[in-house]
């Protein structure tokens, strides 16, 4: 790929913020090209979880596929400029790229002003597209020997991803992104402290209706042992809304045993929102913790899960706090929306003959606290296989009908091959026993997944 390729406007742009950081003195750029290109077949039998009524949704079939090709030039020594750019990103096969307008939050999503940039300014794979190629992050950094500074449109990331999921693993999907101006230390390694701000939602450029955020990081960030704090102040001055984020987030590796915890809390409060909401409250948090021991060939693993929930979400104080959609906990549950159907009044064109408008559980795991055992085996130092379990309840029943006491369980079976250190197969299988949450006897339902990736 040569430089003439890339978006001009906005390598020009960042080119020019990178030069007016550095003396007047000529260097040389350096072109480096990363990514990866990701191949899916995806199979999933009945997600409206009742086989015998005349809209069940049956069984959806498709491939789709991902190129994320991500640029590096390096101008000098201290000045890099990124550009992060999705090509057909979760493309249909037989699809073409079409635009549509962007998700509005609603009361009930447990979102209150969470994701960084609006959909409309980023992609929602499969759907919210502008173009067959797109320019999903443009940044540049500058290293000096006594601060780093990052500029530009780049990825948020913090801990587990709970809260803040960059979105750039193999499997993920989304990805959240910032347009950000921040400044971190460099001389007190390893304790790390970073300052930055966010613009989250331009309005009119003469009046005082922008969302910002300010984020402070920090914390001893050694190679073995990790902890720090992350919070973030998100206001807009126009309706008086102020959220804050608070998490904490720590990490070790004894010998063998690996182990991760991220809490966190949402406390927030606005006299208007753009949803319509008055008086808005909120009150939300969560977290995680995993542990892993690794002696190979066997890795054990556990992680469990707690995400508060709200008893009414109707009215204008919130408490149900949702897992960013990238911290996936299995093939079926929290990762797709169920129940859905194929032929109601929400079903047409622009979603695929799906209607979603009784869905109960949607992406990102809400309201629950789950339990995930897993166990894999390397059969070669290139094969693995794994099973996983899944068992997760509502924390507050009182936000279904009739107060049921579970979601459910679900095993996952999987397996990768890597070939040629680049090419990756890999494979899983999910088979999900809904709970009473999803009503009367649902049914059972399964997926598959077959994946080809390649990276460099």
């Amino acid at each position: 790929m040569t430089l003439s390729k890339l978006p001009a406007t906005a390598l020009a742009a960042l080119i020019v913020v990178s030069a007016a950081l550095v003396p007047g003195t000529a260097h040389t750029v350096e072109f480096r090209l990363d990514g990866m290109y990701r191949f899916r077949a995806n199979l999933f039998d009945t997600l409206s979880l009742e086989r015998e009524r005349d809209d069940t949704e049956g069984v959806r079939a498709y491939l789709d596929q991902r190129l994320r090709l991500t640029p590096h030039l390096r101008v000098g020594s201290n000045v890099h400029v990124y550009l992060d750019l999705d090509v057909m990103d979760g493309l249909r096969f037989g699809a073409q790229p079409e635009v549509l307008q962007a998700i509005g939050q609603v009361q009930d999503s447990g979102l209150a002003f969470d994701e960084p940039v609006a959909l409309s300014g980023s992609v929602v794979p499969g759907s919210d597209y502008r173009e067959s190629l797109f320019v999903r992050r443009a940044w540049t950094e500058l290293y000096t020997p006594y601060v780093d500074v990052k500029l530009g449109r780049m990825g948020s990331h913090w801990g587990m991803g709970l809260l803040a999921n960059d979105g750039n693993c193999d499997t993920c999907d989304y990805g959240d992104t910032v347009d950000r101006i921040m400044v971190s230390t460099s001389r007190l390694d390893p304790v790390r402290l970073s300052l930055a701000a966010d613009t989250r939602a331009e309005g009119f450029i003469n009046k005082d209706d922008d969302t910002h955020s300010f984020l402070l990081t920090g914390g001893y960030m050694g190679e073995v042992h990790r902890l720090g704090g992350y919070v973030r102040w998100t206001r807009q001055p126009s309706n008086k809304f102020n959220v804050v984020h608070g998490d904490l987030w720590g990490k070790t590796k004894l010998g063998p045993l690996s182990l991760e915890l991220e809490a966190l809390i949402l406390w927030g409060k606005a006299e208007s929102t753009e949803i319509g909401v008055d008086d808005f409250k909120l009150l939300a948090g969560g977290g995680a913790f995993d542990a892993t021991l690794s002696m190979t060939p066997i890795e054990v693993n556990v992680q469990v899960g707690l995400a508060s929930g709200d008893s009414d979400a109707t009215d204008n104080a919130w408490h149900t706090f949702r897992f960013d959609r990238d911290h996936d906990v299995a093939l079926l549950m929290f990762e797709h929306p169920m129940p859905v159907y194929g032929q109601g009044d929400a079903a047409d064109e622009t979603n695929a003959n799906i209607d979603a408008s009784q869905v109960v559980t949607e992406e990102g795991v809400s309201n629950a606290f789950y339990l995930r055992p897993a166990f894999h085996f390397d059969i070669r130092d290139n094969l693995r296989v794994g099973v996983c379990v899944v068992a997760a309840w509502p924390v507050v029943k009182e936000a279904f009908s009739g107060s049921p006491t579970a979601y459910g369980a679900e095993i996952d079976l999987d397996a990768t091959w890597r070939l040629y250190g680049t090419f990756e197969l890999g494979g899983r299988a999910g088979f999900f026993f809904p709970g009473p949450v999803y009503g009367e006897d649902p049914d059972f339902t399964f997926g598959a997944e077959l994946r080809a990736l390649v990276r460099f």
